[in-house]
């Protein structure tokens, strides 16, 4: 088994708790509650029964992915002295859309067994504009791909995730 960079350490003390609240409010909408921030909602648009409030929870996760992109990428840019003058991502993912089965088969929703319970497919994309070396982005992209908690989240559960760096 590989040793970890804090071996010398009790779990308890590498741990950090995380916690999040969610009220449905009705329909497909939830209010959704983190830390002392702001409020937001999470919804599903109106050509899916929802009142287009919010994001999707699925919408929700791919903004957590590329946020998480660009804070690791500000770790690394301090760690490895990387320059850079903008960074943007996208994030495109497949769902497998169970009413198209429902509509086919006059199925319940908890009678259609989907092709994928979580996304179908990932495909991120990380736009960065540097004059840094092609070695150098290779660098960066390897420790963001090993670092990146949410790509390790995806990868972990089995999802088909590619991640294309686009140096501009």
């Amino acid at each position: 088994m590989e040793k970890s960079a804090a071996d010398d350490v009790q779990v308890s003390e590498r741990l950090q708790p995380i916690s999040v609240e969610t009220e449905y409010l009705g329909g497909y909408k939830s209010k959704v509650s983190i830390r002392d921030l702001e409020p937001y909602y999470l919804d599903e648009p109106k050509d899916l029964g929802g009142k287009n409030t919010g994001p999707t929870p699925l919408e929700n996760v791919l903004a957590s992915l590329c946020a998480c992109t660009s804070m690791i990428v500000h770790i690394m840019k301090r760690e490895m002295g990387f320059v850079f003058t903008d960074m943007r991502c996208t994030a495109n993912a497949m769902t497998d859309m169970r009413r198209v089965e429902m509509k086919r088969t006059g199925k319940k929703y908890s009678e259609v067994v989907p092709l994928s319970y979580h996304f179908y497919e990932v495909e991120q994309i990380v736009y960065i504009s540097t004059d840094e070396s092609d070695e150098r982005l290779d660098e960066l992209r390897n420790h963001v791909s090993r670092l990146c908690p949410v790509s390790r989240l995806l990868e972990d559960a089995g999802v088909p995730f590619k991640v294309s760096w686009v140096k501009q």
